[in-house]
């Protein structure tokens, strides 16, 4: 391969007015999450107050054990104050601890997740170091901050999961029987799933914004194995194993429930809420595979473009043969390379056991 074909490749990732702070005011974003993201402000309240100086396992364990289960002290109150909304059989105290661990995964995980994303903060500074609109990111991460988007879609969640329970009451033959004890335990875990899948849509956003971004610094020679793709990478893989516990989870729970007769509005549900789990979980768990893929797609396309140029008559491009042979090796080579540090057939089994899961809940359901 000659020096010229090297050279072109190289020239359009070096790094031109690198902002050096770049890394550093990302980080500071990223920190802000700590005290302004709902969900791991809510996992890391106690542990905050037990522990003035460094959080340890013990510390973090308890807080988002109390945090996940706080409605039990409502109970408590509750047989004191007004008996008879109290907890009354067995099966209301399962569904209430079914509940309780939920939110403690919930709790747990978005607490963790958030820890990871440090990870992220060195890889996308240096991906973005060239690129005129790094600052959007920033900006963006700001936006996805604000209280107000976090609050509606947890009272959303709090407001949808108090709704199906009115509809459990007027319906016969429901295993639950609604109480006071019950809408707090549901509306605790409504509230947390709308600001889980609030930050679950914000970590899918994240490569369909980074796919807009210009000037981004792959590593030319394999772009899929630029370090923060890699990282991307693993954390959606994280993301995609977490989302697809919770479709069997739910699917799980929703054939449990079929056996019971719930009526039309619940069975509706029944019906409805593991498709959209399921679309939910192809959109977190693929789409940013999908579209970190594109990405590294467009920059080998960048990199091959200038060996794909018009050329001049064969008889004048035959009499070059030798360039001509080095511009062959290098297209070879690149049209070649991977876009993706991981094989697609993880992407596609992830997909295939989505689906299957789907297709086993109805045809369980037609049966029944």
């Amino acid at each position: 391969m000659s020096g010229d074909t090297v050279e072109v490749p190289v020239r359009p990732d070096r790094a031109e007015g690198v902002v050096p702070d770049y890394a550093g005011r990302l980080a500071e974003a990223l920190a802000r999450g700590y005290r302004e993201a709902l969900i791991v402000w809510l996992a890391r309240r106690v542990a905050v107050l037990l522990s003035r100086t460094r959080v340890n396992w013990f510390t973090a364990s308890v807080s988002v054990l109390v945090m996940a289960s706080w409605p039990y002290l409502v109970d408590l109150v509750l047989v004191f104050v007004a008996p008879d909304q109290a907890f009354h059989n067995t099966r209301t105290t399962l569904y209430t601890v079914a509940a309780t661990l939920v939110c403690v995964t919930a709790l747990g995980l978005a607490w963790g997740a958030w820890n990871h994303a440090e990870k992220l903060v060195a890889p996308l500074a240096d991906l973005l170091a060239d690129a005129p609109e790094r600052e959007d990111l920033i900006r963006w991460l700001h936006r996805r901050l604000r209280a107000r988007g976090q609050l509606l879609c947890a009272f959303a969640g709090a407001a949808v999961s108090a709704s199906i329970l009115v509809l459990t009451a007027v319906q016969p033959g429901d295993v639950i029987e609604p109480n006071a004890a019950v809408y707090v335990h549901t509306c605790w875990l409504g509230f947390l799933g709308g600001v889980t899948l609030y930050w679950l849509i914000t970590v899918a956003d994240l490569p369909l914004r980074l796919r807009k971004y210009t000037r981004l610094r792959l590593a030319w020679i394999d772009p899929a194995r630029t370090f923060a793709i890699v990282r991307l990478c693993h954390c959606y893989a994280l993301v995609s194993a977490a989302m697809a516990l919770g479709v069997v989870t739910i699917e799980a729970a929703a054939i449990v429930l079929a056996y019971q007769n719930p009526g039309p509005y619940l069975y509706a549900f029944l019906l409805g809420f593991p498709v959209v789990a399921a679309a939910i979980a192809l959109y977190v768990g693929v789409q940013p595979y999908v579209t970190l893929s594109r990405m590294v797609r467009r920059h080998l396309d960048e990199v091959i473009a200038p060996l794909m140029a018009p050329s001049d008559p064969p008889s004048e491009a035959l009499s070059r043969h030798g360039a001509a042979e080095a511009d062959i090796t290098a297209y070879t080579y690149f049209a070649a390379l991977r876009t993706l540090p991981i094989r697609t057939s993880a992407i596609l089994q992830y997909v295939a056991g989505i689906l299957a899961s789907l297709i086993v809940y109805f045809v369980q359901q037609s049966v029944s």
